[in-house]
């Protein structure tokens, strides 16, 4: 398999490890679908990724900053949450179902400056921003009140930032028994140990076409299989959820990330990974 169970010497982050992946892989097709771009290959994937950490670094981003990841779909999520921690800061995904003071406190809570956000969300984005700490509001595609992700890309490029194994890899949120969100920090190192266990339970390869439903959940399940699928090879396309059926037949779909209660037609021919949501 192409993860492996222990990351490189000097390669503790999932960023590293995609980037260098997708050298080799050229020309075969990475993302498809979403509000991100077009279809891309896994070259232009890490083309895209390197170019919008140099244009984060440029404005502000520092090694550790935390940065809020509202977006919604998956081809949006992977170039945003790659490109936060190819330079050095940490994804913190925001939940699409929650409020607007929800998103705001945990924005504050956890010292995010900047949010990637995108249409339909970027609404909701910049009235959270207003009452946090996020001064900068970036979206993929044009939104009142934002930077546009193409902004980023003109500053060149920068290699992915190294990283210690306990450093944190991204920041979800998740509900509390008491109903109030609390951080729940993952390390390098303990998405090299969720990866290497989705080696043995979600086997996938570069011949698989998986069907991604939008970010679900707090984050961390619906990430490392996101990473998974991505650093196997396969080709992933961003679908909204009622339309994974369609897109399966469109894309000729062998997979699916989505909600263990998403309901999908084409759900006997495809191998489901479900997110917790």
């Amino acid at each position: 398999m192409t993860t492996g169970i222990e990351p490189p010497p000097g390669e503790v982050t999932v960023t590293q490890r995609l980037l260098a992946l997708a050298l080799s892989r050229g020309e075969h097709r990475a993302l498809a679908g979403g509000r991100a771009s077009a279809a891309c290959s896994y070259a232009e994937l890490a083309a895209t990724v390197r170019a919008a950490a140099a244009g984060l670094a440029w404005r502000g981003l520092e090694p550790r900053d935390v940065v809020g990841v509202y977006v919604p779909d998956a081809a949006c999520y992977v170039l945003a949450s790659h490109a936060i921690r190819a330079a050095g800061g940490v994804p913190t995904p925001v939940a699409s179902g929650l409020t607007v003071p929800e998103i705001a406190g945990q924005l504050a809570d956890c010292g995010a400056r900047m949010l990637l956000t995108a249409p339909p969300l970027a609404t909701s984005a910049l009235a959270a921003a207003d009452r946090s700490w996020v001064r900068q509001v970036i979206s993929f595609g044009e939104s009142p009140g934002t930077s546009q992700f193409s902004v980023l890309l003109g500053m060149g490029a920068l290699q992915p930032v190294a990283e210690r194994a306990q450093d944190i890899a991204l920041l979800p949120y998740a509900r509390e028994p008491d109903g109030m969100l609390g951080p729940a920090p993952v390390s390098h190192q303990e998405m090299s140990g969720m990866l290497a266990r989705l080696d043995i339970e979600a086997e996938v390869g570069e011949n698989d076409v998986v069907l991604a439903a939008p970010p679900v959940g707090d984050g961390r399940s619906y990430t490392a299989l996101i990473d998974h699928a991505l650093l196997c090879g396969s080709t992933l396309v961003a679908a909204s959820p009622d339309e994974l059926a369609v897109t399966a037949d469109l894309y000729h779909g062998t997979a699916m990330i989505a909600a263990g209660s998403v309901a999908v037609g084409a759900r006997e021919r495809l191998r489901v990974f479900a997110v917790a949501s």
